[in-house]
């Protein structure tokens, strides 16, 4: 069907929405918003306007409208709110279809079908056309960090001044969709057209309508206060990131780009302070600040505190209502996050104490929600909850759960399973020295959870995926950081160990050259010392005792990964095969511990030792240098 073009149309004003340029056209053409919508092609089935058309339109709507309203191509989508998909990613994660998915807009922040509003800016700027039917309803005021119009130097409005109805939210006489009371007419686009009773929908001449004004409050320009500056700052910075004038530098690494994730930390925050209040109140700027948002908890209080049992608040997660409470959030969290470009322990440090608070005074599931939060790495790591160092392993795994726990230049593969004894001996004393000179266990555990910290700073992950990468059994992981908790917890000695290996992560940072072992580890996991090496090593050592055994091949095998890939021999291929063939592994380990016993390593069994370690450190080179073995 041809759609033909209205008789008198109306050119979109800047930044408008859908429902405004409607709304104008029905007030210029004097017929009721739905019949408007229906000779552009817009209705559905009983002249309904979809709410998901402020959005975006299906592509037979926009072709239609653009014909009916002598709009130029394009000009149809600009109506809508799929332009600002791309800067603000609550939009772009938004799923179509259902009134359902008006909630999950609220509950995500990606938009509010109600407007707030500029009164001044419905007002108009003088021209002709906008001093009959009024300035713009901005698209912008449909985004819930929109609070402020800082053309005019105030905060938006929400409630009608007349009759405290919302801009659009519908009356419970009728669905949600893109205006209420569409099929009423006569009134200009800035009147509110909420019921004043409950009554028949469609009855214009006698439905008793608010019909007030909305741009009769505006005010002239005041030299706003100190909190209202600031306030004002921050929507300034908001619309910068909501409406660039050039598009971001993509990259691929989210720590030199954190302004990519500036909507989701900005909301994830303003969630914790709420979730948290009062422990967040110091990071309010101003104590009128603090007042807003304890008037916003106490309503949100009480909201949840009200609701019947087992049912869930409807709108817990949603943006304020109030642009003053919203505004005063959102500062809080900005005041919260600090300086996106500083180094992230300090970010932590204010962080985690308000996560902890808001995962223990709120329902089970509110540190899952927030894994879900697509927010930056810097974030992530502050906000996750950790236990010895560690993300806590849960029975919810999420991907934001292996967001490295700092910003490292090495990588997983450079790390060993068992941190080098040189890295021990220079920056562990302080934790070695309290321990037994003849205990040589729980330094090989301090070595072994020296490395699983390592990988979760490069990595991320809980302790239980740092150590499968790592090739170490689960129980092993687990019985070596058992035994620091036991020696380290009571004294208070474990932020001792957490700064070593800080100092051994920056080493390794700062290391020109370093060691590939998850590639050494790949290369010798089917490797097996060859008969004639092995032949090599026992030459003139004839009281070495059954030289050219299958036992003594594996052992050497094992005590050659060992030292190549600084692993544990107990969990060497050679050791492991054996185990997974259900074979008793007591022979093999009873080889090799004779000839790493200290009261053995003389003669016979000490050349020998000797011997397979320069075999592997040859070999260790050749892999480095990627010769073949």
């Amino acid at each position: 069907m041809t759609t033909r073009p209205l008789a008198r149309s109306l050119a979109p004003l800047p930044e408008e929405s859908l429902r405004g340029l409607l709304l104008r056209l029905a007030c210029r053409l004097d017929r009721s918003p739905a019949r408007i919508a229906f000779l552009c092609r817009l209705s559905r089935h009983q002249h309904r306007l979809p709410a998901e058309y402020l959005i975006t339109l299906p592509a037979e709507s926009t072709a239609a409208l653009e014909a009916a309203a002598s709009l130029r191509r394009g000009g149809a989508d600009a109506l809508t709110l799929s332009a600002m998909a791309a800067s603000y990613p609550p939009l772009a994660t938004m799923r179509l279809g259902g009134s359902r998915n008006m909630a999950s807009a609220r509950r995500t922040w990606a938009f509010n079908l109600s407007s707030r509003y500029c009164p001044n800016c419905l007002a108009g700027n003088g021209s002709t056309i906008q001093n009959t039917y009024g300035g713009p309803w901005k698209l912008r005021w449909h985004i819930p960090v929109s609070f402020a119009c800082t053309a005019h130097s105030r905060l938006l409005e929400h409630g009608c001044p007349q009759c405290g109805g919302h801009p659009n939210r519908p009356s419970n006489t009728e669905r949600q969709g893109l205006i209420t009371q569409r099929t009423i007419g006569g009134l200009h686009p800035a009147q509110c057209r909420h019921l004043l009773a409950s009554g028949p929908v469609g009855v214009s001449a006698r439905t008793p309508l608010c019909a007030a004004r909305l741009d009769q409050t505006a005010c002239a320009a005041e030299q706003p206060g100190r909190d209202l500056v600031m306030m004002l700052a921050l929507q300034r910075r908001i619309e910068q990131h909501l409406m660039p004038t050039k598009p971001s530098l993509a990259t691929s690494d989210n720590n030199s780009n954190p302004e990519q994730h500036f909507f989701s930390d900005l909301i994830t925050a303003a969630q914790l302070v709420r979730l948290s209040w009062p422990d967040s109140a110091r990071f309010a700027p101003s104590s009128t600040v603090a007042d807003l948002i304890a008037r916003h908890i106490a309503t949100w209080t009480a909201l949840r505190e009200n609701r019947s049992t087992g049912r869930r608040v409807r709108d817990a997660w949603a943006a304020p209502q109030s642009p003053a409470e919203c505004g005063a959030l959102l500062l809080a969290a900005v005041t919260l996050l600090g300086d996106r470009g500083q180094d992230g322990p300090a970010l932590r440090e204010r962080i985690q104490p308000l996560a902890s608070a808001a995962f223990t005074r709120n329902e089970a599931n509110t540190g899952a929600a927030f894994r879900r939060m697509d927010v930056s790495p810097d974030l992530s790591r502050a906000l996750a909850q950790r236990s010895l160092g560690f993300n806590r392993a849960g029975g919810h795994h999420h991907a934001r759960q292996h967001v490295p726990s700092r910003h490292c230049h090495f990588g997983i593969e450079h790390i060993p399973a068992l941190a080098s004894e040189t890295w021990i001996g220079a920056h562990f004393g302080d934790l070695t020295s309290l321990w037994a000179p003849g205990d040589v266990w729980k330094p090989r555990h301090l070595r072994r959870v020296v490395s699983l910290k390592l990988v979760e700073m490069a990595g991320g992950g809980t302790w239980p995926q740092c150590a499968v990468i790592l090739g170490i059994p689960w129980v092993t992981a687990q019985r070596s950081l058992t035994v620091l908790n036991r020696s380290l917890l009571p004294g208070g000695l474990w932020p001792l160990l957490d700064t070593a290996v800080e100092t051994v992560a920056k080493e390794l940072d700062a290391a020109a050259l370093r060691v590939d072992f998850a590639a050494r580890r790949r290369t010798l996991s089917t490797w097996q010392i060859p008969v004639e090496d092995l032949a090599a090593l026992t030459v003139g050592l004839g009281r070495l005792a059954d030289a050219e055994s299958s036992l003594t091949r594996a052992a050497a095998t094992a005590l050659v990964w060992a030292r190549v890939t600084q692993g544990d021999h107990l969990h060497s291929p050679s050791v492991e095969a054996l185990r997974e063939a259900q074979r008793s592994t007591q022979s093999l380990v009873s080889a090799i511990g004779q000839l790493q016993t200290p009261s053995n390593r003389k003669g016979t069994r000490l050349r020998f030792l000797q011997r397979i370690n320069e075999h592997a450190d040859g070999l260790a080179h050749a892999l480095d240098e990627g010769r073949l073995i």
